[in-house]
């Protein structure tokens, strides 16, 4: 029997987050995932991470206006607030670790529009 202190389902980003946060911790972690993770929903989804980086005029308090009013003003404010203001250091942090997000022609991440954000501050992959 396997024993671990902590146990993670899914190796999408999410998952693989969440483990290295663990391991970070000390604590011994097992991640169980129905596929290997480059195949995880992450690396699928036609969507993307949306963030605001200041880089490139974008505002986290934009991007909070734009989920809550996307929920129809029923999503959780307090728990938005605090996932746009910490998404643009999530996302580099992200890439840091191994993400291999689309760029643009400079060579720095590629951002398009998606999902009712008024500013193309979809980070993806293609």
């Amino acid at each position: 029997m396997y024993d671990h202190d902590v146990l993670i389902v899914g190796a999408g980003l999410a998952g693989m987050r969440a483990a290295l946060a663990a391991t970070d911790l000390g604590v011994d972690v097992a991640v169980v995932s129905k596929v290997h993770p480059v195949r995880s929903h992450s690396n699928a989804a036609q969507g993307g991470i949306n963030a605001a980086l200041t880089d490139r005029g974008d505002d986290w308090r934009d991007h909070a206006y734009d989920t809550i009013k996307g929920s129809d003003f029923l999503g959780d404010q307090d728990a938005i607030e605090l996932m746009c203001r910490e998404a643009g250091e999530e996302v580099i942090s992200m890439e840091h670790m191994g993400a291999i997000f689309n760029r643009d022609e400079e060579g720095k991440l590629g951002t398009r529009s998606f999902g009712g954000q008024r500013q193309a501050r979809t980070f993806f992959v293609a």
